[in-house]
């Protein structure tokens, strides 16, 4: 004969259950209640990973791994942000060849023309302030021609951080860096030479930007010397489980369309990348001076160079770049000569990471 079950003799087990649950909840809402007002899927996949459903936590179109195994390669904007100026001086398409184990950064000039607006400024570094990190994913990939599944958005604050839980970034500082602005309460002082930079030297590294002879192509040089003396350090310094809890100490302080498991997940990936096969170049063009009273500096990209750069690297495809010119103003003879010039005239130099820690790169100074 079958027991009833009755309310008394379900108790028991359902008492034993909250009890060995309690302490699960309350480590999700105290351990992660940042990242889950930030982001409210979390908590969703906090309990698809307690029920034991990893493979429903990991789905989705846009997930790092179902793009990997889709097309073996992701695309990521990477913004750093200048509180002070609240601008995104630093911006990058990081390209993760997920079955050759390659990364391609292609480093966008901050002072790159494009047209994302109708004021008047229209440089590149102003867009995330009026359109937001998803804007300007939406925008470069609809005018670059290629695909960006996800951005990530990173102070520089952030940054100084990341590099002191590290234990620090050693690298050669090419040369001697001064440069003081009160108005941003800005101040930059560095020794070159080789040495260790902390978090707040790192920062002033990575924001120097007085005294190179190529302007702003010059700091983008310096940036790469950092980035790869930095992945030098992850390399020989992080192991799988500090690499995990690196993410997850800044995930709450970054903002990003991706979750943490994709955080985790494209950390681990870039981990399995040899410096040899970490890659490096600027998106080609030139600086040409607006005409009239205001005579601001642009970088303009050019249209070929670009076009058959971001082919070979990122994905992209050959007819597919500016197909509403968005990155030239005709009005402008100067903008458009650049722009309409033969790949020949523009072309970019590509780096490693290896290569730019032997000395391979030459960033000149104008004094």
């Amino acid at each position: 004969m079958k027991r009833k079950l009755t309310a008394k003799v379900l108790i028991l087990p359902l008492l034993i259950a909250f009890l060995i649950l309690l302490p699960l909840v309350c480590a999700a809402v105290i351990g992660e209640h940042r990242y889950e007002r930030r982001h409210p899927a979390y908590m969703q996949h906090f309990w698809l990973r307690l029920w034991g459903e990893e493979e429903a936590a990991d789905g989705g179109d846009g997930n790092i791994a179902t793009l990997a195994e889709q097309k073996g390669r992701v695309n990521v904007l990477v913004l750093g942000k200048d509180r002070a100026a609240g601008l995104t001086d630093v911006m990058m398409l990081a390209s993760l060849d997920t079955k050759d184990h390659t990364l391609q950064l292609l480093q966008i000039p901050r002072d790159t023309y494009a047209s994302y607006t109708t004021a008047a400024y229209k440089k590149i570094n102003g867009a995330y302030a009026k359109l937001g990190g998803a804007g300007v994913a939406d925008f470069l990939q609809k005018n670059l021609g290629v695909a960006v599944d996800h951005y990530v958005c990173i102070d520089l604050d952030v940054l100084g951080e990341m590099v002191d839980m590290m234990g620090g970034v050693r690298m050669r500082v090419p040369a001697d860096m001064n440069y003081d602005d009160p108005a941003q309460n800005l101040h930059i002082h560095l020794k070159a030479g080789d040495q260790v930079l902390d978090g707040k030297t790192a920062q002033m590294f990575v924001r120097f930007r007085s005294g190179y002879a190529l302007a702003d192509v010059g700091r983008m040089d310096a940036q790469k010397l950092f980035l790869s003396a930095l992945a030098k350090q992850a390399k020989e310094n992080l192991n799988a489980v500090q690499t995990v809890n690196l993410v997850c100490s800044c995930f709450g302080k970054i903002k990003t369309d991706m979750g943490l498991d994709d955080c985790i997940s494209c950390a681990k990936a870039l981990r399995q990348v040899e410096l040899s096969n970490m890659h490096m170049a600027t998106l080609p063009g030139a600086s040409a001076r607006t005409e009239g009273n205001s005579g601001a500096w642009y970088y303009i990209l050019n249209r070929d160079a670009t076009s058959q750069l971001l082919a070979r690297t990122a994905g992209g495809s050959a007819d597919g770049f500016d197909p509403s010119e968005k990155f030239t103003d005709r009005s402008k003879r100067a903008f458009d000569a650049i722009y309409r010039a033969s790949a020949d005239s523009c072309k970019t130099k590509d780096y490693t990471a290896e290569g730019t820690l032997g000395g391979e790169i030459d960033i000149r100074r104008i004094s």
